[in-house]
């Protein structure tokens, strides 16, 4: 079993994975701003979160939705700080502990990177940062030190706290009832319906049971869902 660090994994797709790994026998360590992590500061309270490392899942995300004239340097600080800032710091920090076990790391990005969302610019940015931050570390990481480096891409969650809070900036900003908002969005989606976040958990966790399982996958970002 595996000892694997899950940042964002107080809600949503992190906490999905959190339960599915921790029930198949993993030691997982949920880093969250909830339990008074940082991913923009990992070494703020002085030491690394666990002193052991097979994974890191980078999966901590927000998004602002407003029209670019609306948008402050504050909103769009928040957005990469966390979505893509983060994955750097986070990544550096273990970097240590991931040579020494010749781990992995994963980023959780969207479809977001090559399917931009209206009043989503932050957003749209930091997962197009994610998606080329994780070819490049890729490059940079396996060769060097066995790392094994990839993504997965989900599009619209269901019933995550970023979807409803999308959902109710979506209303606000293009002036929209709820209904008719959650029926644009599903329009968009080939299934027709919202992935649930359980569904790419076991999908991942799949693919993490064993190395053997996704090494092949280095430099690779798999999209789920369209």
């Amino acid at each position: 079993m595996s000892n694997i660090l899950i940042t964002g994994a107080a809600k949503g797709l992190g906490e999905a994975l959190y339960d599915i790994l921790e029930a198949q026998g993993h030691e997982v360590i949920a880093f969250d701003r909830n339990f008074g992590h940082d991913v923009v500061n990992p070494l703020a309270s002085g030491q690394l979160a666990t002193d052991r490392l097979d994974v890191l899942i980078n999966c901590a995300g927000v998004n602002i939705i407003d029209w670019l004239e609306n948008f402050t340097d504050e909103q769009w600080d928040e957005v990469l700080d966390v979505n893509a800032k983060g994955i750097f710091k986070m990544t550096q920090a273990y970097l240590p502990l991931l040579i020494e076990s010749k781990g992995t790391v994963l980023n959780i990005v969207s479809n977001a990177a090559h399917m931009p969302m209206t009043c989503s610019l932050a957003y749209n940015a930091s997962k197009g940062a994610a998606h080329i931050m994780t070819l490049q570390l890729a490059r940079e990481l396996t060769k060097k030190y066995g790392i094994t480096v990839f993504g997965v891409a989900p599009n619209k969650l269901s019933g995550t706290g970023m979807s409803d809070s999308i959902d109710e900036q979506v209303v606000k900003t293009r002036g929209w009832t709820k209904e008719y908002a959650q029926q644009y969005q599903l329009n968009g989606l080939l299934c027709g319906e919202e992935t649930p976040p359980e569904r790419v958990a076991e999908f991942i966790a799949f693919l993490l049971q064993d190395k053997d399982h996704h090494k092949h996958l280095t430099g690779c970002i798999l999209p789920y869902g369209a």
